[in-house]
């Protein structure tokens, strides 16, 4: 992260890079960390990445902004502003370009656990509200027998027309090959990355939300030539969150109305805006498996 926050000011004046305390990777770290920073002027503070650390740093920042790298929504309930992706943020992506393709008999599969059940969570609110069926929500083992078989029973003795997968790895991998064949459209969330997916045959044909190729790959390709390896999707927002406080401090606008103007921000993982609740809405992209390669397929706006 540290790297990717210093390509964006690479040739400016000394003291122009956003400043980095180490926060020990404890809640109580952070809290040191945050202190630290704002004792020595800091306007605005740029993490934790954790979630369980969030709250410790806006517990001493007072009125100075916090924007977590955390993908969990309900810290804008409690002060923080949430720039990570979220799984919210994939589900909607992900349905809403399922119902422009006529595809409204969706389920969800996933491994039981953090993600797995912020995905379903989500996919309940997004799906009531956005003309899904939501067919059935299944947690489960990715190495259990019967898939199919379990999404034909959940969702009334016929399979769903659509099957929306968050995880990726492992567990992506498993539960592709025991849904091949069976005629649903996969669907999937950022969690997949595309060197992973793209030549696995179980998901030739699969949809899934990432970030705008256009934007991204230019900024890992300087990435890679300056550090030898390639950056993921932390790395990325460590770019977009010093791209955004640099530009709001050469503006004079390191506040919450300057985070939350509406005109948002620019980043290598899309277009981003905040809302005053501490909501981060994204612009996702769209990218289908074709002959072994992720193409772009459409942008979903707002999410």
């Amino acid at each position: 992260m540290a790297h990717a926050a210093s390509l964006v000011t690479q040739g400016s004046p000394a003291g122009a890079a956003p400043k980095i305390y180490d926060t020990a990777d404890t809640a109580v770290g952070a809290a040191a960390a945050a202190q630290q920073a704002l004792a020595a002027g800091a306007k605005l503070l740029l993490g934790p990445l954790k979630s369980d650390q969030t709250p410790a740093v806006v517990a001493v920042a007072g009125k100075v902004p916090v924007i977590s790298f955390s993908n969990d929504d309900t810290l804008g309930a409690q002060g923080a502003f949430v720039m990570g992706i979220t799984p919210a943020q994939s589900v909607s992506t992900m349905f809403s370009y399922a119902k422009a393709q006529n595809l409204t008999r969706i389920a969800v599969v996933a491994r039981a656990g953090p993600l797995g059940e912020a995905s379903v969570q989500a996919a309940r609110s997004i799906a009531a509200a956005g003309g899904i069926m939501l067919t059935a929500t299944l947690l489960r083992d990715p190495a259990a027998a019967g898939l199919a078989e379990a999404l034909k029973s959940a969702s009334g003795g016929t399979l769903p027309q659509a099957v929306y997968l968050p995880d990726g790895g492992a567990t992506l991998t498993k539960f592709a090959a025991a849904l091949q064949g069976n005629g649903m459209q996969i669907l999937g969330s950022v969690q997949w990355g595309v060197d992973d997916v793209a030549g696995n045959g179980d998901l030739a044909g699969a949809w899934f939300a990432a970030p705008p190729p256009d934007l991204f790959l230019p900024f890992a390709d300087r990435f890679q030539a300056a550090f030898g390896e390639q950056p993921g999707t932390v790395a990325a927002l460590g770019y977009d969150a010093a791209l955004l406080a640099v530009g709001l401090g050469e503006a004079g606008a390191l506040s919450r109305k300057g985070i939350t103007r509406s005109a948002g921000f620019t980043g290598v993982l899309g277009a981003f805006r905040f809302l005053p609740t501490g909501r981060c809405q994204r612009d996702l992209t769209v990218l289908g498996i074709e002959n072994g390669q992720a193409v772009a397929l459409g942008e979903v706006a707002g999410t």
